[in-house]
């Protein structure tokens, strides 16, 4: 569908080595969280350690369509029966993206067509299923990519699709998806961080 690139090469092309990602904006921006999460994976018996490696594996199977063991073969077989069925067409898995025009990069973990409207999504692997309200923290990321694609692609995506699969074992394992439209108070609320971050680190790009 598109010639998608590693992050990597989408940095080199675009010469944008300089430029944040959604995660170094969000640290930039929230220090004090960032600092407790950090003392927190120091802690390798600490639930949110727990929680995030977890999560990696389970984000591995999902982006592989491989599980290394038996919980994340019932992640992949409840993914594809719940949320995979409606996922019309993937175009690409975790490429790079950057916006010239807003000065950031990143690297998505899923699009194409879900639902018959083109779609960015993001796999949340989580310990309970999350309620709306628990999921708003990720629609920002999520436009960010959206954005960035439809800049560098010129594509139409005007939604965007948090995957959400819950449980700590695999009699608990389930699903739910947050599907938004990409409206603009959503990108608005993306590209005043990417503004806060410039304007806060004082930050200016090498000519």
């Amino acid at each position: 569908m598109y010639d998608y690139m590693s992050l990597q090469a989408a940095v080199k092309k675009y010469a944008a080595k300089e430029f944040p990602s959604p995660t170094s904006i969000w640290a930039a921006l929230n220090k004090r969280e960032k600092a407790i999460f950090d003392a927190q994976m120091l802690d390798k018996n600490s639930a949110t350690y727990k929680a995030v490696v977890a999560g990696r594996r389970a984000h591995n199977a999902l982006e592989n369509d491989e599980a290394k063991d038996a919980f994340n073969q019932r992640i992949l077989e409840t993914f594809e029966q719940d949320i995979g069925i409606d996922i019309d067409t993937t175009w690409a898995k975790e490429q790079g993206l950057v916006s010239v025009k807003h000065r950031y990069k990143g690297k998505f973990d899923g699009v194409g067509v879900f639902r018959g409207r083109e779609t960015v999504w993001d796999y949340k692997k989580t310990n309970k299923i999350k309620t709306p309200s628990g999921v708003k923290k990720y629609l920002k990321q999520c436009a960010a990519y959206a954005i960035a694609h439809n800049e560098m692609y010129d594509s139409k995506i005007d939604q965007i699709a948090i995957f959400n699969i819950g449980g700590k074992t695999i009699d608990e394992i389930s699903t739910r998806v947050f599907v938004y439209d990409l409206t603009e108070d959503i990108k608005q609320e993306w590209l005043n961080d990417v503004t806060r971050y410039w304007n806060e680190a004082h930050a200016t790009l090498p000519i």
